[in-house]
């Protein structure tokens, strides 16, 4: 069965050691980030690849590897991460928890399943590209997205657990741990933290539509979810509208959704600039906050001015393979990585579908 994958392009805005004020990294770049994650991440059951000291991340979510490929020639990576859990829309899927990366079966979830122990959760596809200084995420119906879990799961692996000659650990007086690393002197003075950022890139401003788009745009639109609180924090102008017949929000209610529209006649630029704060990878059709440009025909939402593509696959089983991935993704190589080569701009990612 042939599957479509949507793939969503990031460039790394950060990616290595750095010191406080300084934009330069001074090591543990994207290759070798990457490098030094599958290394750590090799011949361990799914199980052991959850970075976070503790059972999960501070947020709940849990992450692990299930399968990774490097492809020697390129430099590049295909990482499959697994995120747990009961959040994800459409079918969980359960990955043996003690099998190593990409030897274990993969199971549709069932109540009356008694097998060997499982994860369940649905797999998150990414193809690391480091000559590019880029990630593109790959969606599937039986997959899912979630660029800052992917982000978190990374710097975790490198803070965490690889081994690094020059990594510190030191605790402060309440007993929290500290981590760093040093520049690898005698002294060894110097201190520098690791970051791993990426940002969601948008079209280029040279792209006709945003010229199209910038000539028929009369009104910006912005939804919002606002929280109703016992201690009513809200501006005093969105208070107003309870005043009026029928808005008032309902009791015990803990939420309103408002919609607030401006007239407005951006420039390319200036759409440009929208776009790239409010554009998301990962937005949910149903998710009611957004922003969008209000035309003649009707309310065209950021996201679609993203950069994105398409790949398909031959799907043959619950997950593809990391190698299978990779290999697809090569057919059209060129026309995935021709947009890189250009300068573009970029949209801050948000998480979770």
């Amino acid at each position: 069965m042939i599957v479509t994958g949507h793939m969503n392009f990031f460039d790394v805005a950060e990616c290595g050691l750095y010191r406080n004020g300084s934009t330069k990294a001074a090591g543990i770049e994207l290759s070798d980030t990457f490098s030094l994650i599958t290394s750590w991440v090799a011949n361990k059951p799914m199980a052991a690849t959850m970075p976070w000291e503790g059972e999960k991340r501070a947020d709940g979510n849990k992450c692990y590897c299930y399968d990774f490929y490097h492809d020697e020639d390129t430099d590049e990576y295909l990482v499959v991460l697994w995120k747990s859990g009961a959040d994800s829309n459409g079918t969980l899927l359960g990955a043996e928890e003690n099998a190593n990366a990409g030897a274990g079966k993969v199971i549709e979830y069932t109540d009356s399943y008694r097998g060997n122990r499982v994860i369940w959760g649905r797999p998150c596809y990414y193809w690391i590209l480091p000559a590019q200084k880029a990630v593109v995420s790959i969606k599937f119906e039986h997959s899912v997205c979630d660029s800052q879990l992917f982000q978190d799961w990374v710097a975790a692996c490198i803070n965490n657990h690889v081994k690094h000659p020059n990594k510190k650990k030191e605790y402060t007086e309440g007993g929290q741990a500290r981590l760093s690393f040093t520049d690898g002197t005698v002294d060894g003075n110097a201190r520098y933290r690791y970051s791993f950022d990426m940002s969601l890139k948008s079209l280029d401003t040279a792209n006709g539509k945003l010229s199209e788009l910038a000539g028929k745009v009369t009104h910006i639109v912005k939804r919002e979810t606002m929280r109703i609180s016992l201690k009513d924090e809200r501006a005093e102008w969105v208070k107003r509208f309870d005043k009026i017949p029928y808005l008032a929000p309902k009791k015990k209610s803990e939420k309103r959704q408002i919609e607030i529209r401006a007239e407005a006649q951006p420039t390319v630029s200036e759409l440009r600039d929208i776009i790239q704060q409010f554009a998301r990878d990962d937005r949910r059709p149903t998710d009611w906050d957004n922003v969008g440009f209000e035309t003649d025909k009707g309310t065209v939402w950021v996201d679609r001015y993203r950069m994105k593509d398409e790949v398909n696959v031959n799907f043959t089983s619950s997950v593809i393979p990391a190698s299978v991935m990779y290999e697809r993704l090569q057919v059209n190589r060129e026309r995935y990585i021709a947009p890189l080569k250009r300068p573009t701009r970029s949209a801050r990612p948000r998480s979770v579908t």
